[in-house]
C-alpha cells in the first residue's frame, strides 16, 4: 500500500511557509523592504528547487541586481543565511543557504555547536550561562531564538562584553521596564561604540553623561528658558564653554545672573566668555581664568580622574593576589558570593510565591558569607577592607561627580 498526494499542475499553487521568526524577528527591522522581497521570493525559489542566479533573482522580484547583493550581506549578518563563496576569495561570487531561523541554537533533535569568535565572542558554554542571565532578568524561562541571534551579533560585530550585555537588560528592565531586544540594543551598542567593557565603565559614562544633562538643563533655567527644548547648536556650544574653554557648569552659572533683565540672555552670555577669553595685559596667548583646574579643560580633568581610579583599582587587584594567595578560602568565598547574587537576581525576577522569604534567605546567606570572607582576610592578618578599593576621594570614588549629579568638590580643586 502506497499513498501518494498528486502534484500541483503549477508550482505557483503551492504554498510556501515562511518561519514566523522571521516575520516578527527580522522582517520588521530589515533596512529595505525589497531586502524582504528578495528573502522571500528565493526562499520559495528554493523550497521548489527552483535555482536562480543573483541577475534572475533582481528581474524577478522587479529589483537591482546590487540591492539583491545588499540583501544578502544583510541578512548574513543577522545569521539567518549563509554565504557560500563560489570561488575562494570571491566574496562577489557566492551561493545562499538558508539557516534554520527556529532550531539554530536551540533545536532538540539537531544540537548546533557554535563557537563565537571577535574580540567580544564567547564560547558555547559561556554564551549559554549569559542566555540563562538573560533569560532570568526577562523572567522567562529561555530566551527567543531571534533575540539569542541579535544577543550573539552584539558580541561578534559590536564587540560588547558579555558583562555589557547583561548590565544592559538589568538596566532597560529596571530603569525603563523593557525587556526587547530590540530595546536593549540600542544601550548595548551605545556602550560598546563608546568602548566600555564593564559595568564600572558605563556607571561611569552614566554619571558623566548625566551630570552634563543636568548642567545644561540647570543653565537653561538660568537663562530663562527653563520650557525650551535644547537645540544641537545650544548643546554643542554649551559643550564647547565647558571641554574646550575650562568653564565649570557652577561658573557658568554666575556669569548667568549678569544677563538679567537682557532680551538675548544667551546671546548675551556668549559675548561675556569671548570677552574673559581676550588676552590679558601684555602676553597675547593668555587668557583670562574662569575655574576648573587652572583652565585646564573637562577632558583633561576625566583624564585625571581616570588615571587616579586605575591606579587605585590596580592596587587593589595587586592586594586580591596577595590575599589569595595567603588564604585560598577568600577566593572560594568570593566565588560563592558570586554565584549566590546570580541566584538572588533569579529569585527576584521569578514569580515565585514565596520571593519575599527567598530574597531574605538569600540575602542571609550572602551577609554569613561576607562575614566569613572577613574572618578569613584577619586571619591571615588583613584588615577586614584589604581588598576594598581604597580612593583618594571616598565621596565622588575618584569620579569628580556625587550621586545626585552634581560636581565634587575635589573637581574643583
Amino acid at each position: 500500500m502506497a499513498y501518494l498526494i498528486e502534484p500541483p499542475i503549477n508550482s505557483n499553487l503551492e504554498d510556501t511557509a515562511i518561519p514566523n521568526l522571521f516575520i516578527t524577528d527580522f522582517m520588521p527591522d530589515a533596512p529595505d523592504g525589497d531586502f524582504v522581497k528578495v528573502y522571500i521570493y528565493a526562499y520559495m525559489c528554493c523550497r521548489q528547487g527552483i535555482a536562480l542566479t543573483h541577475t534572475e533573482l533582481a528581474d524577478r522580484v522587479g529589483v537591482a541586481p546590487e540591492k539583491v547583493l545588499a540583501a544578502w550581506r544583510y541578512f548574513a549578518s543577522r545569521r539567518i543565511v549563509r554565504l557560500i563563496p563560489q570561488k575562494a576569495g570571491d566574496e562577489a561570487h557566492f551561493d545562499v543557504e538558508f539557516a534554520d531561523v527556529k532550531g539554530m541554537l536551540y533545536a532538540k533533535d539537531k544540537p548546533r555547536k557554535r563557537a563565537l569568535g571577535g574580540p567580544g565572542g564567547l564560547a558555547d558554554p559561556a554564551l549559554a550561562r549569559l542566555f540563562q542571565k538573560i533569560a532570568a532578568i526577562c523572567g522567562t524561562p529561555t530566551i527567543d531564538g531571534g533575540d539569542a541571534q541579535r544577543i550573539s551579533g552584539w558580541l561578534e560585530e559590536c564587540g560588547a562584553t558579555a558583562e555589557i550585555v547583561e548590565f544592559a537588560y538589568l538596566f532597560c528592565r529596571d530603569e525603563r521596564g523593557v525587556t526587547r531586544a530590540e530595546y536593549v540594543e540600542k544601550a548595548v551598542k551605545e556602550w560598546a561604540g563608546k568602548g566600555l567593557k564593564t559595568v564600572a565603565d558605563v556607571r561611569e559614562y552614566r554619571a558623566r553623561t548625566d551630570a552634563r544633562s543636568a548642567a545644561h538643563k540647570q543653565l537653561m533655567e538660568a537663562l530663562g528658558l527653563r520650557y525650551s527644548v535644547i537645540t544641537p547648536a545650544e548643546e554643542k556650544k554649551f559643550n564647547l564653554w565647558i571641554d574646550d574653554y575650562g568653564y565649570t557648569p557652577a561658573r557658568l552659572l554666575e556669569l548667568a545672573e549678569k544677563t538679567e533683565g537682557v532680551g538675548n540672555k544667551l546671546k548675551y552670555l556668549g559675548g561675556i566668555i569671548r570677552k574673559e577669553r581676550e588676552p590679558v595685559g601684555k602676553s597675547p596667548g593668555k587668557t583670562a581664568a574662569h575655574g576648573g583646574r587652572g583652565g585646564n579643560s573637562m577632558k583633561d580633568r576625566n583624564e585625571h580622574f581616570r588615571r587616579i581610579r586605575q591606579k587605585n583599582e590596580d592596587a587593589a587587584a595587586a592586594r586580591m593576589d596577595e590575599a589569595y594567595a595567603a588564604a585560598p578560602g577568600i577566593k572560594e568565598a568570593d566565588d560563592e558570593i558570586a554565584l549566590l547574587n546570580m541566584a538572588l537576581i533569579k529569585t527576584l525576577t521569578s514569580g515565585m510565591a514565596d520571593k519575599q522569604s527567598a530574597v531574605e534567605r538569600q540575602n542571609k546567606e550572602i551577609r554569613a558569607t561576607s562575614e566569613h570572607r572577613a574572618e578569613l582576610l584577619t586571619a591571615a592578618g588583613f584588615a577586614a577592607d584589604y581588598t576594598d578599593v581604597k580612593y583618594d576621594c571616598p565621596r565622588c570614588k575618584d569620579t569628580g561627580v556625587l550621586e545626585n549629579g552634581a560636581s565634587c568638590d575635589c573637581y574643583h580643586i
